[in-house]
């Protein structure tokens, strides 16, 4: 299962040996990182906030393989200060928001594929 255009599975699998179990863990800790970091990507959040937030899911995201939202948060991470052009957040966000949605869909799809050859081998 490396036929992925959003999560890189050999990245991954350097860490998960291919090991499943494993994987659906980190795919599990993926999901509450989203979940709890997701709720402070917020366009109007201050620098030190949305800096954090942006490196926090960076380093979700390169642990799953996921090397675009990865490079996409490193792009946000540096929207503070004098580098925070008008509008670039709000892009930024949106831009991350899709990421995050199609590595989430990417995990759904590999936890399906995963769940029917469990199913086989009953």
């Amino acid at each position: 299962m490396t036929d992925s255009p959003e999560i890189d599975f050999d990245h991954l699998n350097k860490y998960v040996g291919g090991e499943p179990d494993l994987t659906r863990e980190v795919f599990g800790l993926f999901r509450n990182q989203v979940e709890m970091w997701g709720r402070g990507l917020r366009a109007d959040s201050d620098d030190e906030v949305w800096s954090s937030v942006a490196h926090s899911l960076k380093g979700s995201a390169r642990a799953v393989g996921a090397m675009k939202l990865a490079e996409a948060c490193e792009k946000a991470e540096v929207l503070i200060g004098d580098d925070r052009r008008p509008g670039a957040r709000e892009v930024a966000v949106e831009a991350l928001e899709h990421r995050i949605s199609q590595v989430l869909s990417e995990i759904v799809h590999w936890e399906y594929k995963d769940d029917m050859r469990r199913l086989r081998s009953e």
